[in-house]
């Protein structure tokens, strides 16, 4: 079976909003570690963390999943092999995160925050890589007990400082032999 690993993280959205380069490193690395380990990557399949995560999983000869926001496909960076053109803007986020056995969150804005809140919500592992700008850096200190969202303490959040870290745990909670989820809900 494949695992299938999340990538989510910034996007440039226009030429004057850049991914720090450090950032755009720890994702290209990230995906190429993923498609080392025979795992799948699965992004928002736009730019800037994204297309950096999905051109490291290529340098492996990994696959790669982008889900568009939009209805074309042509809006994909050039590193996803399957394309689903969704058109549901920012509600697209529900299936990156639903889609995957484990996500490794690297920097991100308020569309990588939602992200991880749909994750958390259900119950679906997530890695956070600390150092790599954003939310990834701010989200510890509001956490729960140091690792939980909220109070109902649906599945606890992982921190990694590398690359190699961040895939190793990811992998381990992806394929828990035992690892509860939340129901599916209609």
């Amino acid at each position: 079976m494949l695992v299938t690993i999340g990538v989510i993280g910034k996007n440039e959205q226009h030429e004057n909003d850049v991914v720090d380069a450090r950032t755009m490193q720890a994702a290209e690395d990230v995906g190429r570690l993923v498609a080392e380990k025979g795992g799948v990557v699965v992004t928002g399949g736009r730019f800037g963390v994204m297309e950096a995560a999905s051109r490291g999983a290529k340098m492996a000869d990994g696959l790669t999943i982008g889900i568009l926001p939009a209805m074309d496909k042509s809006t994909a960076n050039d590193y996803c092999d399957v394309i689903f053109p969704t058109g549901l803007g920012r509600a697209r986020n529900l299936l990156t995160a639903r889609s995957c056995d484990a996500l490794i969150m690297i920097g991100g804005s308020c569309g990588t925050l939602n992200e991880l809140t749909i994750a958390y919500a259900e119950a679906r592992p997530v890695v956070i890589l600390r150092g790599s700008g954003g939310w990834a850096d701010r989200i510890e200190p509001v956490l729960q007990k140091g690792k939980f969202i909220d109070e109902r303490e649906t599945v606890e959040i992982d921190f990694a400082d590398t690359a190699e870290e961040a895939v190793a745990k990811a992998f381990e909670r992806a394929t828990e032999e035992n690892r509860t989820a939340m129901p599916d809900r209609p």
